[in-house]
């Protein structure tokens, strides 16, 4: 029960944490900061930020546990700001529609990436981290 515990409370931190920041970003800094530059380095370093965080506290699962939550967290802010960005409620051209849906898509599409390096950049820290804990461990230092 309790790995179930640690399992939920990581999907839930990962969903919440990066749905608000999407909606915050959306509402609030999309006039301050750019967009690019928010989804290519913020959005990915916030959640890779996150789990880091989650990582180095009681919480403890397995590596693709967290990068599990982390993708699915970041398809649900995908639909946030599909939802967000395209307003039924506008009177807008089919075209514009269209266009915003394949500007969501490469953005997500380029979040990913961004996502799958960094995942691998810290999965190598993690097992290099590890091994010199270990290390560590077996000399009694």
């Amino acid at each position: 029960m309790y790995k179930h515990k640690n399992w939920f409370i990581v999907a839930t931190t990962n969903i919440i944490v990066i749905c608000l920041i999407q909606i915050i970003y959306l509402l609030m800094l999309s006039n301050t900061i750019e967009t690019f530059i928010f989804d290519i380095t913020i959005f990915p370093l916030i959640i890779a930020s996150i789990n880091i965080i989650l990582w180095f506290s009681k919480f403890k699962l397995k590596f693709s546990r967290h990068v599990l939550w982390a993708y699915v967290a970041s398809l649900l802010s995908f639909i946030i700001s599909y939802i967000l960005i395209i307003d039924p409620n506008k009177e807008t051209t089919l075209g514009e529609v269209d266009g915003d849906s394949i500007y969501i898509m490469m953005n997500t599409v380029m979040q990913s990436i961004v996502l799958l390096v960094l995942t691998g950049i810290l999965y190598i820290a993690k097992i290099i981290f590890t091994k010199k804990n270990k290390k560590i461990l077996e000399e009694g230092c």
